[in-house]
């Protein structure tokens, strides 16, 4: 069962940490005169940043588990295949470095420090993401400014 709510904040979440790294690279790109700066940066932002994971304990417990003892998992993309067995490849690694170590604590290892080695979203999804965070942005400064004004 996935919990909507945690759902939304890993998504508002990672959303944040892609429009950080999004901006510094747009700028990058206008500062050096790249053709189509939006497309580059957004491009170059999926394949190169390095997010936190940003999913739910519980979730990932699941996945990780049926993925370890060989259970066949249909994931909703090739990119989201991607993402687990990473995850799962470094929980994995954790356990055997560590054969003391519970699939639990190294799961929560890798959740709490472990860097993603992309985003593993597309571009029609990142775009979606980028607007998002900047209409939570404007609402916020609309918000601060309202309040200043009453």
């Amino acid at each position: 069962m996935i919990d909507i709510n945690a759902k939304k904040e890993n998504c508002l979440a990672r959303d944040k940490e892609f429009l950080s790294i999004y901006n510094d690279a747009f700028n990058f790109m206008i500062e050096n005169r790249v053709p189509d700066p939006h497309n580059r940066a957004l491009h170059w932002t999926i394949e190169n940043g390095q997010p936190h994971y940003n999913l739910s304990y519980s979730r990932a417990y699941r996945v990780v588990c049926q993925m370890l003892t060989g259970d066949r998992i249909a994931f909703n993309s090739h990119l989201r295949q991607m993402m687990w067995s990473e995850i799962c490849k470094k929980v994995k690694s954790l356990t055997t470095l560590h054969p003391d170590l519970s699939i639990a604590k190294a799961l929560d290892f890798v959740l709490l420090h472990s860097r993603a080695s992309r985003f593993f979203v597309t571009p029609r999804q990142a775009e979606r993401g980028i607007a998002r965070s900047r209409k939570m942005r404007r609402q916020a400064l609309q918000s601060i400014v309202g309040k200043h004004q009453s």
